[in-house]
C-alpha cells in the first residue's frame, strides 16, 4: 500500500503525460496531484519503501520537512490544474503545454519524497526542463529568448549539483541516501557548488537573471507554480544537502545570513522600479527567498536553535507559496477582464497577507520565524522587521500599478479559474486561525502601518518627487534652484558660434555611431554562425572544469 502510493506520485503525472495531447485531456490535469494529497493525509511521518530496482537504488517516504512540502505542493498544482482546465483559452487547449506541465508536476513532487541523491537528482532535472516548455510556449520571439536564457542557467546548476553529488557519494563510500549524509563533513568546495546550484533555483543575486525575462512571458498559471512551489526546490535541496549539524561548518551559515539580507533588499529595490505587475510579484519572490535563504545560515549557524529555526521555515514556506501562487492566479483573472472590485478587494488583501499585515497568514509566520531567531541572533529579529516594511512598499507599488492599468468595460470571468482562485484565498484567510491564536497574529502592526504610509504618500506626492530626482520639466525643489544658472546657460547658447560648434560635435557623434552600427553589424553576421558551436564549447568547459576541481578535491 504504502509503496504502491508513494510511487503514484510520480508515475500518475507521467501516466497521464503520455494522454495530455488528446481531447479534452485537460480535465486530467487535476488527477495529477491528487496521489500526493492522498499520501499526505493518510501516510505517518516515517513511512519509508526502498526500491532497489528502480534507477541506482530508489528511497522514497515522508519525514517532517517532506510532509510539509509535499502538501503546500500538491494543493498549489492541484489548484493551478483546475485554473487551466477550467480557462478555456489557447493553453488549455495546447497539448503540448500540458505535457510539459505533467512533467515538471512529476519532477517537482516527485523529488520531495525522494529520500536519496539520486532520485532526487532525477527529479530536479525532470522538473527543471520541464519547466522549458512551459515558458517556450508561446512560441514568440521573446519566449524562445526567455527559455534559452532559462534552460543555460537551469543547465549550469544542475552541472554544479551533479559534480556536488560525485563529491559527497565519494566521500561516503557510495552511500546514495541522505540519512548516511547527515554525519559526513562537507568540503569547501561541495558546499560552495551546492549553494550554488541551488542558489540558481532560488534566484539568488547574481544567479537571478533568469527570473525577469521567464515571468515576463510565461503563461501566468506557469508562473504561479514557478514562483510558489518550483522556487522552493532550491529551499528543500539545501535542507537536504546542507543540514544543520557538525556536518556543515558554521562559517557557510554566517555566508548564507549574508547572502539572504542582500537578496531580501536587492529584490525590493528591484521590484520598486518595475512597471509591471508581474515583474514587480517576481522580484517580490526574490526578496522572500532572501528570507528564506537568511532564515536557513541562521540554523547553519546556530546549531541549537537550528530545530526552531526550521520548523519555523518550512511555515514561513507554506505562507509564501499559497500567498503569492494565489496573487499570480488573481493576476492572470485581471489580465483576462479587467480589475474588478471584487478582484481589487481580493488582491489587496493576499498583498497584505505577502506583507505580513495582522491577522493573517504572515503575521504567523514571521511571528514563528522571529521567535525562533530571537534564541539565535536577535539582530535578525531587526532585519526581518525592516523587511516586512519593505515588503508592504512593494505591495503598496503592485496595487497602485494594478490600478493605474485598469481597463474600461466588462469582460467575463471564467467561472472555474475563478472559483478555484476563491477557494484558495478562503483557504489562506482561515488558515492563520486554525493554527494559531490571536496574540501570535498581532505582530508587525508598526512595519506593516509604517510600510502603508510611506506607500500612500509615494503616492501622493512621488509626481512631484520624482521629476526632482530625474530633471523632468517640474520646476520644484532643486530645480528651483537651479533655474537662474540654466536660464544663463540658455542664453549664452543661443550664440551662433556655439550652435555651429554643438552641430558640429553632434554631426561627428553621429557619423561615429554609424560606423559602430555597422561594424556590430559584420560581426553579428560572423558571430551567427559560430554561436551554437562557441555555446557547446562553453558548456563542455564548465563541465570540464568541475569535473577538475572534483578531481582536485578528492
Amino acid at each position: 500500500m504504502n509503496t504502491a502510493l508513494l510511487l503514484s506520485i510520480w508515475l500518475l503525472p507521467l501516466l497521464l503525460a503520455t494522454l495530455a495531447r488528446k481531447r479534452y485531456a485537460h480535465w486530467l490535469l487535476p488527477l495529477a496531484a491528487l496521489p500526493a494529497l492522498l499520501a499526505v493525509a493518510v501516510l505517518p511521518v516515517g513511512t519509508a519503501v526502498s526500491l532497489p530496482w528502480l534507477l541506482l537504488g530508489s528511497e522514497l517516504g515522508i519525514d517532517e520537512t517532506g510532509r510539509v512540502f509535499l502538501g503546500f505542493s500538491s494543493l498549489l498544482w492541484l489548484v493551478a490544474a483546475v485554473y487551466i482546465a477550467g480557462s478555456r483559452d489557447a493553453i488549455a487547449e495546447s497539448g503540448r503545454f500540458r505535457v510539459f506541465f505533467l512533467l515538471a508536476m512529476a519532477g517537482n513532487l516527485g523529488l520531495i519524497v525522494a529520500q536519496d541523491m539520486v532520485s532526487f537528482y532525477f527529479g530536479f532535472a525532470l522538473m527543471g526542463l520541464s519547466a522549458y516548455g512551459l515558458i517556450a510556449n508561446a512560441a514568440s520571439r521573446r519566449a524562445r529568448r526567455a527559455a534559452r536564457t532559462y534552460l543555460a542557467w537551469t543547465i549550469a546548476g544542475e552541472l554544479l549539483l551533479f559534480t556536488a553529488i560525485i563529491s559527497l557519494a565519494a566521500s561516503n563510500g557510495g552511500a546514495l541516501s541522505f540519512d548516511a549524509l547527515q554525519s559526513i563533513p562537507r568540503s569547501p568546495l561541495t558546499v560552495l557548488l551546492l549553494i550554488a546550484g541551488f542558489g540558481i533555483k532560488l534566484a539568488l543575486p547574481l544567479l537571478h537573471w533568469w527570473l525577469p525575462p521567464v515571468y515576463a512571458v510565461t503563461p501566468v498559471a506557469a508562473v504561479a507554480v514557478f514562483s510558489g512551489v518550483m522556487i522552493k526546490a532550491g529551499l528543500l535541496g539545501l535542507l537536504r544537502f546542507l543540514p544543520p549539524g557538525e556536518a556543515t561548518p558554521a562559517g557557510w551559515g554566517i555566508l548564507l545570513v549574508v547572502i539572504g539580507a542582500a537578496t531580501i533588499f536587492f529584490g525590493v529595490i528591484a521590484g520598486l522600479l518595475q512597471k509591471r505587475p508581474r515583474l514587480l510579484l517576481g522580484y517580490s519572490s526574490i526578496s522572500k527567498m532572501g528570507v528564506l535563504t537568511t532564515g536557513l545560515g541562521a540554523a547553519l549557524a546556530f546549531p541549537t536553535a537550528a530545530p526552531g529555526i526550521v520548523a519555523a521555515l518550512l511555515v514561513y514556506a507554506t505562507h509564501h507559496a499559497l500567498a503569492k501562487t494565489a496573487l499570480f492566479l488573481g493576476l492572470g483573472l485581471v489580465e483576462r477582464s479587467n480589475l474588478r472590485l471584487s478582484l481589487l478587494i481580493g488582491l489587496g488583501f493576499l498583498a497584505l497577507v505577502l506583507a505580513g499585515a495582522p491577522l493573517s497568514s504572515g503575521a504567523l509566520a514571521k511571528s514563528a520565524l522571529s521567535d525562533s531567531l530571537s534564541q539565535a541572533a536577535p539582530v535578525l529579529v531587526t532585519l526581518l522587521a525592516a523587511s516586512t516594511l519593505a515588503t508592504t512598499l512593494l505591495m503598496v507599488r503592485f496595487m497602485f500599478l494594478l490600478w493605474s492599468r485598469r481597463r474600461q468595460g466588462i469582460m467575463p470571468l471564467p467561472g472555474v479559474p475563478l472559483s478555484a482562485w476563491l477557494v484558495l484565498v478562503s483557504l489562506i484567510m482561515a488558515l492563520p486561525f486554525v493554527l494559531a491564536g490571536i496574540d501570535q497574529l498581532m505582530i508587525n502592526i508598526i512595519p506593516v502601518a509604517l510600510g502603508l504610509l510611506l506607500g500612500l504618500v509615494g503616492i501622493r506626492f512621488g509626481s512631484h518627487i520624482y521629476p526632482v530626482l530625474i530633471g523632468g520639466r517640474k520646476r520644484v525643489g532643486i530645480q528651483a534652484l537651479s533655474s537662474p544658472l540654466r536660464a544663463a546657460l540658455r542664453h549664452e547658447l543661443k550664440n551662433r558660434r556655439f550652435d555651429n560648434t554643438l552641430q558640429g560635435i553632434a554631426l561627428t557623434l553621429a557619423a561615429y555611431q554609424r560606423q559602430a552600427g555597422e561594424w556590430l553589424a559584420r560581426l553579428q553576421c560572423h558571430t551567427e554562425s559560430a554561436r551554437r558551436p562557441l555555446t557547446g564549447a562553453l558548456w563542455l568547459g564548465i563541465a570540464g572544469g568541475l569535473l577538475g576541481a572534483f578531481a582536485a578535491a578528492t
